[in-house]
């Protein structure tokens, strides 16, 4: 598999705010500096909840369900987003994962 199209970087400068368009299970890591992150908000009963939360330096936030996301910096950052496999490529790996337990061959796995 081609990890480079999974993986991308963008530095944030100080004050920036990022929006993001992203996928649910889509990945970001604060990879330098600290990293705001805000989903969409979400209902509760008939309140809004505000959905966000702050990722230091070596840390990660899985995002819970597709749409917009808003990463700022309040220093100089810089984000990685890893984008989540596919349907088929999930499928595929948890049937090879179902093969490999059941004793059967799985093509280029020793």
């Amino acid at each position: 598999m081609d990890t480079t199209s999974l993986l991308q970087t963008t530095p944030l400068a100080a004050g920036q705010c990022l929006h993001l368009a992203v996928d649910a299970g889509t990945v970001l890591v604060a990879v330098q500096g600290d990293l705001r992150i805000d989903e969409a908000p979400r209902w509760l009963a008939d309140t809004l909840l505000p959905v966000g939360r702050w990722v230091g330096e070596g840390q990660a936030h899985v995002v819970a369900q597709a749409g917009w996301v808003c990463v700022s910096a309040p220093r100089a950052a810089l984000l990685a987003q890893v984008q989540p496999a596919g349907p088929w490529a999930r499928l595929a790996a948890s049937l090879a994962q179902w093969l490999g337990g059941q004793g059967h061959a799985v093509p280029g796995k020793a």
